[in-house]
């Protein structure tokens, strides 16, 4: 069995993050899974070609457009490989095509074609709500607007929404439309977003399916007991607090609002986090520290090795995930792997009645605040503890097993 995975960015050719790096492992355990797989991704800085990254086969095909894909504009750059990917599999040996986002479109097309997987994410079926009267560019306006918030259109919209949101609407939620309803199944992160997108898309419930984000369990551990890091080397010490978040410094990832809580929570407790990532938010970031007078308790760090990631979730008390509309976090699923309690705006179905941490409605500082003071008054190890039987549905094996009866399945019915 050949499967055929597409995404618009994958690691670690492109600058990454949670989609890009479930791509990599999810790729790495379908091989494991005795299953042959190949990716097909867009251009990094380099030319078109094949090449190989831990027994994983990457093709590299054009365009090249990792540089704009934050942009709205990102769409239309989709669309473009799209289109690149169905000439690069016409006549391509294969069994499946799983494809990420909306890069299996164009391949509904091809004549004869094999059987389409359109997995999705939030992120992907959800609209940057850039209005025709307040911003006249595909470009947006200024970094800091990207992707702040999230709207959901439907393709049956009427003319009003239309209108509102044309770009959205022609370019994303209509073409969403004719890829998830051509489409052999729909995959989901979880069933919490069934209802939405079934209702939104108006698809047909029995071909949607839900195929998690995973995370290596057994890697995390490895690594965490592994590791030399120590709060002495970050420059914190024993009572204090460590909070820490492992995102891009983007908008619609609200590190600017852990920021903004940290100033508060230090008021009640001695407190510090610690950021990992980077992004066009990164000055915007440092400048908000230093304007809190908080520099000398935000360490970031912006070129962590993927191995040394365990080592930052060791010295840490407690993970925070402020997201601006909910979706899946690697990252917090990597916290959970280590038992690192959570505070998260965005996965309620990992924190189940508040066992190893908690969700909180909104990702405005005073709640963030609020919540990791109320936690950091009980006992933190305790509910890390929890997160060992909340986690185990998510291990990559366990996932790459529910995928192959997923593609025999398909194949069997095809």
């Amino acid at each position: 069995m050949k499967i055929i995975l597409a995404a618009k960015s994958v690691y670690p050719f492109h600058p990454f993050g949670g989609i890009q790096k479930y791509a990599y492992y999810f790729a790495k355990y379908l091989v494991q899974a005795g299953i042959d797989v190949e990716i097909v991704a867009p251009l990094d800085k380099g030319l078109p070609r094949t090449e190989y990254f831990e027994g994983i086969q990457y093709t590299l095909i054009g365009p090249r457009i990792s540089s704009y894909l934050e942009l709205p504009v990102g769409w239309l750059g989709v669309h473009w490989f799209g289109r690149r990917l169905a000439r690069y599999l016409k006549d391509k040996q294969f069994d499946i095509l799983h494809s990420f986002d909306m890069t299996g479109l164009y391949y509904l097309n091809v004549p004869g074609r094999k059987p389409v997987i359109a997995h999705i994410f939030s992120d992907n079926y959800l609209c940057n709500p850039i209005t025709v009267t307040k911003y006249l560019s595909l470009f947006g306006y200024k970094p800091r607007d990207i992707k702040k918030t999230k709207v959901a259109l439907s393709p049956f919209a009427g003319f009003k929404v239309i209108a509102q949101y044309p770009a959205q609407y022609f370019f994303k939620t209509k073409p969403m439309h004719r890829y998830l309803a051509g489409c052999e199944r729909v995959l989901l992160e979880d069933e919490y977003f069934r209802e939405e997108v079934v209702r939104l898309f108006r698809l047909d419930p029995g071909k949607v399916q839900v195929l998690p984000v995973g995370v290596d369990i057994g890697y995390m551990r490895q690594r965490t007991g592994a590791c030399a890091l120590t709060r002495a080397h970050l420059g914190f010490c024993a009572k204090d607090l460590v909070l820490l978040t492992v995102n891009r410094l983007a908008a619609d990832k609200g590190v600017d609002q852990i920021i903004a809580a940290l100033g508060l929570i230090r008021k009640r407790i001695p407190a510090k986090l610690v950021i990992i990532g980077k992004g066009y938010q990164e000055a915007q970031l440092l400048s908000l520290a230093a304007a809190n007078a908080l520099t000398e308790h935000v360490r970031l760090f912006k070129d962590v090795r993927e191995e040394d990631l365990a080592g930052y979730y060791k010295v840490s008390d407690l993970y925070i995930c402020a997201f601006s509309y909910p979706g899946s976090s690697a990252s917090v699923l990597e916290a959970m792997a280590v038992g690192l309690p959570v505070v998260t705006t965005a996965q309620p179905w990992l924190v189940p009645a508040g066992r190893n941490g908690a969700f909180i409605p909104d990702n405005q500082p005073s709640t963030i605040a609020r919540s990791v003071l109320t936690l950091a008054a009980q006992d933190l190890k305790a509910k890390g503890s929890a997160c060992a039987d909340i986690i185990k549905d998510y291990d990559w094996p366990q996932i790459a097993r529910c995928a192959r009866e997923l593609y025999q399945k398909i194949l069997s019915n095809s």
